[in-house]
């Protein structure tokens, strides 16, 4: 039994120094009911029900910039194409199922979600004093 304190005294120390940057990777239903698969739900029913301005929301002010750098490179009826297309595709908690994976590290996080064989589709989030949000790519 005195072998035993001992052992968990180390455990524990190591445990207590980790840096905080360790990643936490969420799966399966963790991933899928995860505040930050909630953020890129209601990021994606926005974004493609209503447009950018109502997703802006859910987005960093760098998404939000991008997005609209990209809604300026395309235009309105690239925009609207890109909503048709989206639309086509799963949504709401069909979509919820095809997120696989959420990795957490700090303040931020990466979400994948399966959209076919071969294709993943990754979200990149920032925890801001608002809760998570969509973020571009660090």
């Amino acid at each position: 039994m005195k072998r035993i304190i001992p052992v968990f005294t180390v455990l524990a120390a190591i445990a207590l120094a980790l840096p905080a940057s360790h990643a936490q990777i969420l799966t399966g239903a963790q991933a899928q009911k995860s505040p930050q698969a909630e953020v890129f739900l209601a990021y994606s029913k926005a974004l493609i029900g209503q447009g950018i301005d109502a997703a802006s929301a859910y987005m960093t002010p760098e998404k939000l910039a991008e997005m609209k750098g990209m809604l300026k490179q395309f235009g309105e009826e690239g925009f609207r194409e890109f909503q048709a297309k989206m639309r086509s595709e799963p949504q709401g908690e069909a979509r919820r199922k095809q997120i696989e994976k959420v990795e957490v590290k700090g303040d931020h996080a990466v979400l994948e979600a399966r959209d076919g064989p071969g294709v993943v589709s990754v979200a990149h989030l920032v925890r801001t004093k608002d809760g998570w949000k969509i973020g571009v790519r660090r």
